[in-house]
């Protein structure tokens, strides 16, 4: 479910790259957001998905001083890697 919310969940928003990820083992979706000026993708925010019995009950964001703490990339180039 969450690879299938990275491939196509935010078709409107331009300029977004999403990469799965898990924080305290649930499944979560850090979001970068391309920065022009600094040529690269910077951290926007982390959804840390609370999954019970298969359905998503609660979505928690965090903002992107978190980033470094979950162990995400500080940023991504152009191409989507480091």
């Amino acid at each position: 479910m969450v690879d299938d919310w990275v491939e196509s969940g935010f078709e409107s928003m331009k300029g977004l790259r999403a990469v799965p990820t898990s924080v305290n083992r649930q499944p979560a979706v850090a979001f970068y957001l391309w920065r022009e000026r600094e040529g690269a993708y910077l951290p926007l925010t982390i959804d840390v998905l609370r999954v019970t019995g298969g359905t998503i009950t609660e979505i928690v964001t965090f903002h992107d001083d978190r980033f470094p703490r979950v162990g995400l990339l500080e940023r991504l180039s152009a191409d989507g890697t480091e």
